[in-house]
């Protein structure tokens, strides 16, 4: 007995503080999911449409991670709100997952909690993620960053080398991603192959053969209708002229700075995608990451800000939200480089540390309720916003 109360009293605060954190990100994902706006939009009828029978997804298995997740519950006849939002949902918490393994394996529990309390709660992230469209699913790929991660920290297993086929499979399956999925296996092929090494080959083998006969689907839609392969590469059907296209990769920071995008299905007017107190943050982890410009990832970190730039710019498939959680993470980077210099100025004043680090976390409080309120109360009681969901179930 004594055994069990000491076991207890060791681990209740950090299952209480999980039980916590957890409940209130599924409240935020599903709370009134099905009744904050009065209908569906035009887009979201027709990714259910895209994603109905078997038939329709064999002829486009593009967006299939998203699809699948919508087609399951029009299988048992459930065509709601609820149903069809909750595939959004899904891929969004398990983005939230992923970026907290990210921030966990590159800073302290109390920056990564921050980090991802500033992102599961941003206004961007949510009307993304309970929103029933695919473009949710581009934060997939944020999944082979959290991959890469816990393989340096932990073996590869036969349960970790499936897992990883599997999300590389799925995010081979969304436009644009073969331009980011295969650089990122280049850049990790030497550890992959000694991993791989050490794994049973007949397994290997037949993990191959799986991921090989998954990929069929994709190829055979391809070679049926040429037409989706400009889509598969992120490619739109119509490229803009060459000054449009500038323009509009130029717009790509301008919305997430400066002036959002003019959808009222995904935004509320004009503002900007970033609070001005995660732009700030945002500007201080880039900072901090131009301090370690010779670590892999503050590359592959600009990689994917300048090629998806580009493909957004084309204004094709390829969804800003592939963006959200890599600008997240420079506006974790600025809180954690704001808490370092704090503790650096007064290293060994308690009151002083600790009211540094209390202000810090009220301000991201802060950020996180006007987020909150943004998208549950301002955004869904907008004209416009009424207007766009006006199709009922």
């Amino acid at each position: 007995m004594k055994k069990v109360g000491n076991w207890f009293a060791l681990t209740w605060r950090p299952v209480a503080l999980f039980t916590g954190v957890s409940l209130f990100f599924l409240a935020l994902l599903w709370f009134r999911l099905d009744s904050l706006v009065p209908g569906f939009s035009d887009n979201e009828l027709s990714a259910r449409a895209s994603s109905g029978t078997t038939k329709i997804l064999i002829a486009n298995p593009l967006e299939l991670p998203h699809k699948l997740l919508q087609f399951v519950p029009q299988y048992f006849k459930h065509f709601g709100p609820l149903a069809m939002r909750s595939a959004s949902t899904i891929i969004g918490l398990f983005g939230i997952i992923c970026f907290y393994v990210v921030l966990r394996g590159w800073y302290t529990k109390r920056i990564a909690l921050l980090g991802t309390l500033l992102f599961a709660t941003s206004s961007w992230f949510l009307h993304f993620a309970r929103l029933g469209t695919a473009d949710v699913s581009y934060i997939l790929f944020f999944g082979v960053v959290a991959c890469t991660i816990w393989l340096q920290k932990e073996r590869l297993t036969w349960v970790g080398a499936a897992a990883s086929m599997a999300l590389v499979v799925a995010l081979l399956y969304m436009p644009g991603m073969v331009w980011f999925v295969v650089p990122a296996l280049f850049w990790q092929i030497a550890r992959i192959a000694r991993m791989l090494s050490k794994q049973n080959p007949a397994y290997l083998t037949l993990l191959a053969f799986i991921g090989t006969a998954l990929m069929i689907p994709l190829g055979w839609a391809l070679y049926k209708d040429p037409t989706l392969i400009r889509t598969y590469f992120g490619l739109p059907q119509m490229f803009p002229a060459p000054l449009d296209i500038l323009n509009n990769i130029a717009h790509v920071p301008s919305q997430i700075f400066l002036q959002g995008p003019k959808n009222p299905e995904i935004w509320l007017g004009r503002l900007a995608l970033l609070d001005w107190f995660a732009s700030t943050m945002f500007v201080l982890g880039a900072y901090a990451f131009w301090r370690r410009r010779k670590l892999d990832r503050t590359w592959i970190f600009i990689y994917v800000f300048v090629v998806g730039s580009i493909f957004v710019g084309l204004q094709g498939p390829v969804s800003i939200t592939l963006l959200l959680p890599f600008v997240y993470v420079f506006v974790a980077a600025g809180v954690a480089l704001m808490l370092q210099q704090w503790f650096t100025v007064f290293p060994v004043n308690p009151f002083a540390r600790w009211a540094g680090a209390s202000l810090l976390i009220l301000a991201v409080v802060l950020t996180s309720f006007y987020n909150v309120s943004h998208y549950f109360v301002a955004w869904p009681n907008a004209p416009e916003t009424k207007q766009v969901f006006h199709n009922k179930p």
